[in-house]
C-alpha cells in the first residue's frame, strides 16, 4: 500500500491470486530489510493480506528492496501446487531522523575584515541546513549595517554587503 516507507512506518502488503489457494505463510516470501506477519485470505481465497515492517537499516533504497513470493508454497483447490514465483515493485525506508529543531549552527565570514572609510565587504553566512526568512533585522551590526541578505539556490549560504559607518578608528572587540 506504501512503497516509500519513513521510520517505524508499515504497509499492507496485499497479494492476488488468479484462483483460490491454499497454504501461504511467511516462509513463502523471501523478505530483504524487513518482515511480514501472517497473511490472512479473504472468504474466497483469491486477495491474502500481510503487513510489512522494514528494518532500522539506514535508507534501504535498492533495487533488491522486492517482496518475493515463491508460488511453489501454495496449492489450488485441485491440489496442484504453484510454479515459479513473483516479485512486488520496489520499496524504499527512509531511516533518518525528522527534523524537529531549527538551525543551531551557521558561520559568519568577512570578505575583508579590514576595512577603511567609503570601503565595503561582503559578508557570507554559511547554515548547516537551508533556512528560510533571514533579513538584517536578524543581525546585530556594531558600527556599520548590512544589506538585505540574499540565499544561495538551497538556502545554506546566504550573502549581505556590509558598510562601516564614517567614525573614525573604530577598532575594538564590539566589532562582530
Amino acid at each position: 500500500a506504501n512503497s516509500a516507507l519513513k521510520a517505524g512506518q508499515t504497509t499492507t502488503v496485499t497479494i492476488t491470486f488468479t484462483e483460490p489457494v491454499s497454504g501461504l505463510d511467511v516462509s513463502d516470501f523471501v523478505v530483504p530489510n524487513g518482515s511480514l506477519s501472517a497473511p490472512t485470505a479473504n472468504a474466497d481465497r483469491t486477495v491474502w493480506t500481510s503487513t510489512f515492517t522494514p528494518t532500522a537499516t539506514p535508507n534501504v533504497n535498492d533495487a533488491t528492496n522486492t517482496i518475493d513470493l515463491k508460488l511453489t508454497g501454495v496449492t489450488d483447490d485441485a491440489r496442484n501446487p504453484g510454479v515459479g514465483s513473483v516479485s512486488s515493485a520496489n520499496y524504499t525506508v527512509d531511516t533518518r531522523p525528522a527534523d524537529t529543531t531549527g538551525p543551531t549552527t551557521a558561520t559568519i565570514a568577512l570578505a575583508n575584515s579590514a576595512l577603511t572609510a567609503g570601503q565595503t565587504t561582503t559578508v557570507t553566512i554559511t547554515f548547516t541546513e537551508p533556512v528560510s526568512g533571514l533579513d538584517v533585522g536578524d543581525f546585530v551590526v556594531p558600527n556599520g549595517s548590512l544589506s538585505t541578505p540574499a540565499a544561495n539556490a538551497d538556502r545554506t549560504v546566504w550573502t549581505s554587503t556590509f558598510t562601516p559607518t564614517a567614525t573614525p578608528n573604530v577598532n575594538d572587540a564590539t566589532n562582530t
